[in-house]
């Protein structure tokens, strides 16, 4: 067991932590900014669109090309995939675009193809995160992640930078029928780690992990700045919160 403190709040007794990904250990900006840039260009391409869209088509993903920033409340910052692809169907079918959720899907799946492919380009790890999570395993914790992304696409992530090591399990949009919201991801991750939700702690970038957490029993999220959403904002959500994680101490 392992306690977490910061000028703020403690938290104690921790056998478990399940991690977000984008935003909580990844720079979420880079990855999902060029991500979003790939699947709008494709679609632009696919549809034939004006090229002048691209910029309008990124907003509506949540991502703003001025200044390369994703939104904090954009779609990508507040929702799961499916959900994502739903509201952004909508977006399209308002423009005069006629395309389906499946054709989105597809695209979507094709562009993370190629995206992974070539993740060294658009991967950039946020350091104090990793450093982290490296100290709590050392002191024998179990660690997981739970990732709206796809699990197949996270461990290939992990396999890049050698991570692979540093989480016992990995639970992705593909490992369950349910969105990460539904608890049922974070519920799946405590089964494989057979962790009890009274010694686990969520530690994410977002309310959606905050969400996640509680409705698969977990009642303590840390919310970390390093995503879309500053400090003040997550205040808001979960009392557990702070800038980075280099500024919680472990004892």
């Amino acid at each position: 067991m392992i306690n977490l403190k910061t000028d703020s709040w403690e938290i104690k007794n921790i056998d478990t932590i399940l991690f977000d990904k984008d935003g909580t250990f990844i720079d979420l900006h880079y990855f999902w900014g060029k991500m979003t840039e790939m699947r709008v260009s494709e679609i632009i391409k696919r549809f034939n669109l004006q090229d002048t869209l691209f910029p309008v088509l990124c907003l509506k993903l949540g991502y703003d090309t001025s200044n390369g920033k994703m939104l904090k409340d954009g779609i990508t910052a507040m929702y799961s995939r499916p959900v994502i692809i739903e509201i952004f169907c909508k977006d399209l079918n308002n423009l005069g675009v006629s395309i389906t959720e499946l054709q989105i899907e597809e695209i979507f799946d094709g562009v993370s193809k190629t995206f992974y492919e070539n993740m060294s380009e658009y991967t950039k790890p946020i350091e104090n995160a990793i450093n982290f999570i490296k100290l709590v395993k050392s002191r024998g914790i179990k660690t997981g992640i739970v990732t709206s992304d796809a699990a197949e696409s996270t461990l290939l992530t992990l396999k890049h930078f050698y991570w692979e090591n540093l989480f016992d399990v990995v639970i992705g949009r593909e490992s369950t029928k349910e969105t990460k919201e539904s608890g049922v991801p974070v519920k799946l991750a405590l089964e494989k780690l057979q962790s009890n939700p009274k010694f686990t702690v969520m530690i994410g970038d977002a309310p959606m992990d905050y969400i996640a957490a509680k409705n698969g029993g977990v009642e303590r999220t840390i919310l970390a700045a390093t995503g879309q959403i500053d400090e003040e904002t997550l205040c808001q959500t979960s009392e557990f919160t702070v800038s980075s994680l280099d500024k919680i101490s472990i004892y």
